[in-house]
């Protein structure tokens, strides 16, 4: 019970832009050179992809970047979208394409990995606890305090996930995605998109360990 308080819909804020439109009709008139639509996207998803990415890699600066390339594909592959998928859903399959390049790319750099993590960047590159993600508004004192350490802790137990464990558990539980849709964005099965996860939170369940007998 303490570890579904902690984590359980860990998402990120999102943006009301004023903009009814759905993504998917965005996406469209975006691709017909209505250049607002994209602002708009950006703002209801960069925060989500920042944040995605500098939980996933444990590195702020590389995320950044990684975030530019990301949205730079949206742009070129506006062309491309037929709605067979949400655009949630396609976002996060060129997102996790560029987590593989990145990875390839820091496997040559031994020391890389060793990088903690700065912690979830909102849109603005906020500094907030998970704990003020969890409850979607600010905490003061001792809250805070206890948030803050109960944040460093999950924080240390992603790194210690595999990449596959850690990237299922942030698409289902900081992005809200179904197996389904997860399913479809890797290319498996959903019954090993299920293990994963299973994997994925019983080993953050011991990294929380030490906070349970806790007042």
């Amino acid at each position: 019970m303490f570890f579904l308080i902690l984590v359980n819909r860990i998402r990120p804020a999102y943006v009301h832009s004023g903009d009814s439109r759905t993504d998917e009709e965005l996406y469209r008139r975006y691709a017909e050179g209505d250049e607002r639509a994209f602002r708009v996207l950006l703002d209801r998803h960069g925060g989500s992809v920042l944040g995605y990415l500098t939980r996933f890699l444990g590195d702020r600066e590389m995320a950044t970047d990684l975030t530019q390339d990301v949205f730079l594909k949206v742009v070129t592959a506006a062309g491309d979208f037929r709605g067979e998928s949400s655009f949630r859903t396609f976002l996060f399959r060129i997102v996790r394409n560029q987590c593989i390049d990145a990875l390839r790319s820091r496997n040559k750099s031994p020391d890389a990995r060793a990088k903690s993590l700065d912690g979830p960047a909102g849109k603005d590159g906020d500094d907030r606890t998970l704990g003020e993600v969890v409850s979607g508004h600010a905490m003061t004192g001792a809250q805070r305090t206890l948030s803050g350490e109960l944040s460093k802790a999950l924080e240390s137990g992603l790194v210690r996930l595999t990449d596959d464990q850690r990237e299922v558990f942030l698409m289902r539980e900081v992005e809200g995605l179904r197996f389904p849709e997860i399913a479809g964005i890797l290319g498996l099965n959903e019954n090993t998109v299920k293990s994963r996860m299973l994997h994925a939170v019983r080993s953050l369940r011991q990294s929380l360990a030490g906070f349970r007998e806790r007042p």
